[in-house]
């Protein structure tokens, strides 16, 4: 039958979806995390969603041929040790050894577990079927409750030599800046990362977070009128901006693939970030570029790191 799981675990929400041989979509489950992420109740509620998924298609866990997890976190060589997840508060956590233990309680013998990092799955799954589909040359940077990047070159994931590449929402812009989830000091996720903007932006909004009316769809909407968001906005999509058009100096890729919670739901804000970016990259990699917004969704990063474990990645 050769049916995969895919997983996506954000600071803010964990997702699970089963895909068949062709890659079509069959059943799901979604929580919030925020909360409850400390590892072993992590991996309960992975657990949980993964029983209720193959429920939806009237599945046994233990017939799944493979199982791909996408974690927001830097991963040690293996694949198997988150060695720092900022938005979990995780360090050195054996991950794949703590979801196996959970997993015994439904089947003796766990299928393989394929840990990657989410922005790699989520780049890999638009690459297969959504956004970039077969573009050989592709930077992607998400924003979200953190920021995310991974690079493909001639249809490849770049993993970097610790398995750490496309980290570029720890690039520093300013030194000895502001501290961020990572340990370290003026990384860009501190300045223009989900959970940054709504710390900056909370004291002038009234009401606080739901997920009714979320913080920042908020904040985006006030920002042409309301002086204080406004120079919020502006300064992270101008460091967002630098960022973002070093990269693409550096690499010279012919897609820019953008995403993630902020860039999706926050239309000035990714306005102001690709109107600042194009100008700053240097002329002959601009002329080669385009800016694609991830076409898949939350779907993307499952659906990436159930086609990674089913075909045994490795760089």
């Amino acid at each position: 039958m050769n049916i995969c799981a895919g997983f996506d675990v954000g600071g803010t929400n964990a997702r699970v979806h089963l895909f068949d041989e062709a890659l079509a979509p069959l059943g799901g489950a979604r929580r919030r995390i925020r909360d409850a992420s400390a590892p072993d109740e992590l991996a309960q509620v992975l657990v949980e969603l993964l029983v209720e998924a193959c429920e939806q298609y009237d599945l046994e866990v233990g017939a799944l041929d493979a199982m791909g997890l996408g974690l927001a976190g830097q991963l040690d060589r293996p694949g198997r040790i988150v060695k720092n997840a900022p938005n979990l508060g995780w360090r050195d956590v054996d991950f794949v050894s703590i979801f196996e233990a959970e997993l015994t309680d439904h089947l003796d013998a766990p299928p393989p577990i394929h840990l990657v990092n989410d922005l790699s799955a989520q780049v890999w799954g638009e690459f297969r079927a959504g956004a970039v589909e077969g573009v050989q040359e592709v930077l992607a940077i998400y924003v979200g409750t953190g920021i995310g990047g991974a690079i493909l070159t001639e249809g490849r994931l770049v993993l970097g030599a610790g398995n750490n590449a496309g980290e570029i929402g720890h690039s520093k812009v300013v030194v000895g800046g502001r501290p961020c989830g990572c340990g370290e000091r003026g990384c860009i996720e501190a300045y223009a990362g989900g959970v940054h903007l709504e710390r900056q932006v909370a004291p002038f909004i009234d009401g606080g977070n739901d997920d009714e009316e979320p913080l920042l769809g908020r904040a985006d909407q006030l920002s042409a009128s309301h002086d204080e968001i406004a120079a919020i906005w502006e300064e992270a999509t101008d460091l967002l901006a630098i960022v973002a058009a070093n990269a693409c100096t550096l690499l010279n890729p012919s897609a820019l693939l953008i995403g993630g919670g902020v860039l999706e739901n926050c239309d000035r804000f990714r306005t102001l970030f690709i109107q600042k970016t194009l100008p700053l990259i240097l002329e002959v990699a601009r002329d080669d570029i385009t800016v694609e917004m991830a076409a898949l969704s939350d779907l993307g990063g499952m659906l990436g790191a159930a086609d990674l474990a089913r075909t045994k990645y490795s760089p």
